[in-house]
């Protein structure tokens, strides 16, 4: 996550490790602030679990080295209208933690335990966090989802494209639709309705239109 100060300016062991702490309890916080305002929620359940066991992980090994790490918690944290952006949000925020620690780790070379730990936090951002939010941008971007997460988009989105469905249901009724005009229709992502309209009007002319090929490979094999 986006941290307050550069990693640039550190200097001391305690620093990077309160560096990497700081950037870890942000993460916490914002997810924790996602899963407060949509629910239980994939995949932000199961990375705020990892995120508090990357925290317990630092004041662990700082506690080691006998150094006190200060928990502090982010005045302002602001969350996007929709799932799908908090997950934009997430896939930024764990490149931005790999980077981090990319710098962090030329402060404790002298340290191997840190060094291992600061190693194994940003393995679990690449491999696990990263890929987990990316699929769940997919995931929420499909229109099963949109519909879903905002119906009034979808209703608005619907009405929008109706006119060009009427013109379809016309030609389907005249018989004046062709197979392009068909599958175009059938990958709208309001199929749902597409779907209606071939079934209620365009059974008969569809029928027609594939009939012709089907008699046409009974031919060929005779």
């Amino acid at each position: 996550m986006k941290t307050t100060q550069k990693v640039t300016a550190i200097s001391s062991l305690k620093e990077a490790l309160q560096h990497a702490f700081d950037d870890e309890v942000k993460a916490y916080e914002t997810y924790s602030a996602v899963i407060e305002k949509f629910g239980a929620v994939f995949p932000f359940m199961n990375i705020i679990q990892a995120e508090q066991t990357h925290q317990d992980a630092l004041v662990a090994v700082a506690t080691a080295h006998e150094i006190i790490l200060v928990r502090t918690v982010p005045e302002h944290i602001s969350i996007p209208k929709t799932l799908r952006e908090c997950c934009e949000l997430g896939v930024a925020a764990e490149i931005q933690n790999i980077q981090c620690y990319d710098e962090l780790l030329l402060h404790v070379k002298d340290y191997a335990e840190v060094q291992d730990l600061f190693y194994r936090l940003q393995a679990a951002s690449f491999n696990n966090h990263l890929p987990a939010f990316r699929n769940a941008v997919i995931s929420y971007a499909s229109p099963k989802n949109t519909a879903e997460a905002n119906p009034m988009a979808a209703l608005e989105g619907m009405m929008g494209q109706w006119g060009e469905f009427s013109q379809m249901a016309q030609k389907i009724a005249k018989g004046e639709i062709n197979q392009e005009e068909i599958t175009k229709l059938l990958s709208s992502n309001f199929s749902f309705v597409a779907g209606a309209l071939l079934g209620v009007v365009g059974a008969g002319v569809l029928g027609g239109m594939v009939q012709p090929e089907e008699n046409k490979d009974e031919h060929e094999e005779a």
